[in-house]
């Protein structure tokens, strides 16, 4: 009996000795790395469209001939109203940064008046702007799906304006009109969100300054009638963006 057992051992130990020889040799099998999180791309062209809603202060100061500026050295028109429009851009995306350019253009309603009294007249003025637009550009801060940003740039707008002046009866004695585009700066601030592939939306605040100019009215009588006008908006918008090209990932580790 011992003849067979010596045997089976010396073959156990030495199946056991080769198997792990061969084991040694084999190449060692790493773990696979573990899955990064695909991030959100914010790279593209976009088109979109938005409303909103402006406010703001004109200042109007009379220097004309007409003994007005002595009682009414400055009206301050505070003016409102709704506002929208469309908007394109371009974004660039590297790492969590956001470098675009945009532009919008809004038609608006955004208007005031007002009436003020001297001892033998009222002198009512008004102020509305008819359309906005911007050219600015972008930086933003992306998590994931969600980018806040800012921007500066420049704004343009329209304007119609309305002069009339009554005696102490109330019979208007003067009353012309006039109108004028100008130029000027904004920044701003705002949120967007990545809702459903291409398709963002977003939230925005816009401070619009256009500065001081003179406009000229028709003549009280052989009066010349020149009005300094001061004009800066306030603007919030909500908007939706499509952007082209869509792909959804961001490349590399985010």
């Amino acid at each position: 009996m011992k003849k067979f057992v010596v045997p089976s051992i010396v073959l156990s130990v030495s199946a056991l000795v080769v198997s792990s020889a061969i084991a040694a040799d084999l190449p060692i099998r790493k773990a696979p790395p573990p899955a990064v999180a695909a991030a959100y791309d914010w790279s593209g062209l976009y088109v979109g469209g938005h409303i909103g809603y402006g406010w703001g202060e004109t200042d109007i100061a009379d220097h004309t001939a007409l003994g007005f500026q002595a009682f009414i050295p400055t009206q301050k028109l505070d003016s409102n109203g709704f506002l929208g429009g469309v908007q394109g851009g371009w974004n660039y995306q590297f790492g969590r940064f956001v470098l675009g350019a945009e532009v919008d253009f809004s038609w608006a309603d955004v208007k005031g008046d007002l009436t003020s009294s001297t001892p033998n007249a009222f002198v009512s003025r008004s102020s509305q702007a008819m359309w906005i637009g911007t050219a600015t550009t972008r930086l933003g801060y992306a998590w994931d799906r969600f980018l806040v940003y800012s921007k500066i740039g420049a704004a343009w707008a329209h304007f119609e304006y309305g002069n009339d002046i009554s005696n102490g009866a109330g019979v208007s004695i003067y009353s012309s009109s006039a109108s004028e585009t100008r130029s000027g700066w904004t920044v701003g601030t705002g949120i967007e969100w990545a809702f459903a592939g291409a398709w963002t939306a977003k939230a925005e605040y816009n401070y619009i300054d256009l500065g001081r100019r003179t406009v000229d009215f028709a003549p009280f009588g052989v009066t010349p009638v020149n009005l300094d006008i001061d004009q800066r908006i306030s603007v919030i918008k909500a908007g939706l963006n499509y952007r082209f090209g869509y792909g959804g990932i961001f490349p590399g580790n985010y």
